[in-house]
């Protein structure tokens, strides 16, 4: 007799691209769900009639935002201090919205715990890539 499936599923259903983060093999953050967002500051000039005629688009960023379940409380992204530097991330493999993973520098922050007896710790947190900020 075969043994019971933890998951039967039935149709074409795509599957999620998301991973956990830290160390794939021992993750810190099991992450449930992740919004990434890309933006510009913009700029635009006008003429005496009130007019825009030109427009600069600049300081482009690229922002993770990140809802998970805490393994270590102790683990760097579970546990980092707000604006620590990020180096890698697990779902930042490749070119996304046109940044690419090593340029730049990449920044922790807005760091939320919560805690209760009914569930294991989860976390939010972002992490923003500064794509022209080199150390």
């Amino acid at each position: 007799m075969a043994a019971v499936e933890a998951l039967i599923t039935y149709g074409n259903i795509p599957t999620s691209s998301l991973k956990d983060e830290s160390n794939p093999s021992t993750p810190d953050i099991l992450v449930q769900s992740l919004t990434t967002s890309a933006t510009r500051e913009m700029k635009d000039y006008r003429n005496a009639d009130g007019n825009v005629f030109g427009i600069e688009l600049r300081n482009p960023i690229i922002t993770f935002a990140f809802d998970g379940y805490i393994t270590s409380k102790t683990a760097t992204l579970a546990n980092a201090t707000p604006g620590a530097r990020v180096l890698t991330l697990a779902n930042f493999p490749t070119e996304t919205f046109g940044f690419l993973p090593g340029d730049g520098t990449m920044i922790y922050t807005d760091p939320v715990r919560t805690e209760s007896n009914e569930e294991i710790a989860k976390t939010t947190f972002t992490v923003t890539q500064y794509p022209f900020v080199v150390s």
